[in-house]
């Protein structure tokens, strides 16, 4: 069994379907039946469960909700299990438990390995899991703008050091064209934001704050404010502390002078003794630094208003660039920062046009490199491409990898990269995304999806109906083209072909039947008779002939003899 495959697959009243789960295995399987039997629907499970969009109407008529799962084996898949941490998701034990609930009211759960996750989340991991082909759906293949993405894996490590090394310098590159443009497209606005800064810079910088300045002015401020009372109340407490009779002082040395008295006769005495003492003490502290802060206590009504005005400026500061000294603070380091860029971008367009011709001389070169690169690399792959459309019987077809320089640099270089093909003798040159019949677009898909399987390490490759439109020698080739991916790649085919059904490791028919007035679809895996029976009904119908039997005995033998070999 391989390291990396979808194991299991649970469907619950999704369309037609009641209820399936299926175990499945490494290799190629098959599934066939009569259109309309559900295939089509297994698949369109298989394709919501890895990021596809949702309907109500999915749900089976009658039933509240579809439950859809699947669980993947994705044991050596680094890059996936890369992928799901940075998702929060753990997958400790190789595994991964996708679970999608659709409600009836349009509603959708999504979860991984139990952790809740968005659509969008689950269409980035589902890239890395399934790609299903059809005659309809060829996804990356006939999207031109993925070409240079394919033939760049394609190339490996070596391809990527040297389109690293171009990405890193068009990156710095870009920066300084974008700065040098920002600076020459937007003088006005740029000379009104360095008026504005400038304003500011000199208002703060005239204003020169200090962090605790705000707090020790209100201190100040509520102390002049409040001098009466604070005299008032000081003298109180030199009267209190100090008074010619009754002054506090003088009474707790009299306590002291009796409680000392009597400390010889008691433990306790003692302990009151020096209480009182440690009291008196205290109080002439207190009362000593009660006569300084008479003797420094001042009115100043300059100093007060000179304490309102400062107070008025640093409110107004505060208005206008934050609600604290420290926000202000903050904004000034910022308008000194921007204008520092500002004043050095006037005066230095100059110097950054030198940087960016001397950078524009170097990309130049990189380029180049990465386009010689490139173009080896795409001699590689028109050889394999073109032996892969040979084994598939597409005599005078022919790959081609275009090459069209571009004007300027873009992040992937300094060329667009385009599919070409011929797919008969004289016709020419053609881009990919512009091939004509089912049949061409079968075989051609398949050539490049053996040539790229490794490089795209998918886990599940799925043929819906791929192989429509071929039949005799062809039909044979495609399957044995399958069969090779499946080398790399866990395959699935859904085919109508009797070749492809023979050649595969693995056979699941489908089935529709009524029951109590509803449809349903049932799955059966099928032994080697049951294999042998429906690859019959495929070659001759519903009526299974003796001829059509030894048929499928033959075509099953003829891969049997194969893969022992």
């Amino acid at each position: 069994m391989k390291a990396n495959m979808l194991e299991n697959l649970v469907i619950e009243n999704f369309a037609i379907i009641e209820k399936i789960d299926l175990q499945f295995e490494d290799g190629m399987t098959v599934l066939t039946g009569e259109t309309g039997a559900g295939k089509s629907i297994i698949i369109g499970a298989l394709l919501l469960l890895t990021g596809g969009r949702a309907s109500s109407e999915m749900v089976r008529h009658g039933s509240k909700k579809a439950i859809l799962q699947a669980v993947f084996s994705i044991t050596t898949n680094q890059s996936l299990l890369t992928l799901l941490s940075q998702h929060g998701i753990e997958a400790d034990d190789g595994q991964m438990i996708i679970y999608r609930e659709l409600n009836h009211n349009g509603r959708s759960v999504i979860r991984i390995n139990g952790v809740l996750i968005n659509l969008k989340t689950l269409s980035i991991i589902g890239r890395q899991l399934v790609d299903i082909q059809g005659q309809n759906d060829t996804q990356q293949l006939l999207n031109v703008d993925e070409h240079i993405q394919l033939l760049d894996a394609f190339g490996g490590d070596m391809l990527l050091q040297v389109k690293s090394a171009y990405q890193s310098e068009f990156l710095e590159f870009r920066a300084i064209t974008q700065r040098i443009r920002k600076i020459q497209t937007s003088q006005q606005e740029m000379t009104q934001r360095l008026d504005l800064l400038q304003f500011q810079q000199q208002e703060l910088m005239e204003a020169d704050l200090s962090l605790n300045e705000e707090n020790d002015l209100l201190d100040a401020r509520g102390k002049l404010l409040n001098y009466k009372k604070i005299a008032d109340r000081l003298q109180n407490t030199q009267f209190a502390l100090n008074g010619e009779q009754t002054g506090a002082i003088d009474l707790l040395a009299e306590a002291m002078h009796e409680l000392q008295e009597i400390a010889a006769y008691d433990n306790t005495y003692a302990e009151l003794a020096k209480t009182i003492a440690d009291s008196y003490y205290t109080a002439q502290e207190v009362g000593r630094d009660v006569d300084e802060q008479i003797g420094a206590l001042t009115y100043d009504e300059s100093e007060l208003l000179r304490i309102e005005e400062r107070l008025q400026l640093i409110h107004g500061l505060e208005r206008k660039y934050g609600t604290t000294v420290a926000d202000v603070l903050a904004f000034q380091e910022k308008v000194n920062a921007e204008l520092a860029t500002l004043v050095d971008d006037s005066f230095n367009v100059d110097k950054l046009q030198v940087k960016q011709n001397s950078l524009r001389q170097s990309l130049r070169q990189k380029a180049m490199r990465l386009r010689e690169v490139r173009q080896q690399v795409a001699r590689q792959l028109e050889q394999d491409v073109n032996q892969q459309l040979s084994d598939l019987l597409m005599t005078g077809s022919e790959f081609a990898v275009h090459f069209e320089p571009i004007e300027g640099f873009i992040s992937s270089g300094s060329d667009s990269v385009e599919f070409y093909v011929q797919t008969n003798v004289g016709e020419g040159m053609a881009p990919l995304v512009k091939i004509a019949s089912g049949g061409e677009t079968a075989r051609l898909m398949l050539a490049l999806k053996t040539t790229f399987a490794k490089q795209q390490h998918i886990i599940s490759i799925v043929f819906d109906e791929a192989d429509t439109g071929v039949s005799g020698r062809v039909a044979q080739a495609i399957a044995k083209k399958m069969l090779t991916i499946a080398a790399d790649s866990q395959v699935f085919a859904i085919t109508h072909l009797p070749q492809v059904a023979a050649a595969a490791t693995h056979h699941f028919l489908i089935a529709k039947t009524t029951e109590h007035d509803r449809t349903i679809t049932q799955v059966s895996s099928l032994d080697e008779s049951g294999r042998e029976r429906a690859i019959a009904m495929m070659l001759s119908g519903d009526k299974v002939s003796k001829t059509a039997l030894a048929n499928a005995k033959d075509l099953r033998r003829q891969y049997t003899k194969d893969a022992t070999k």
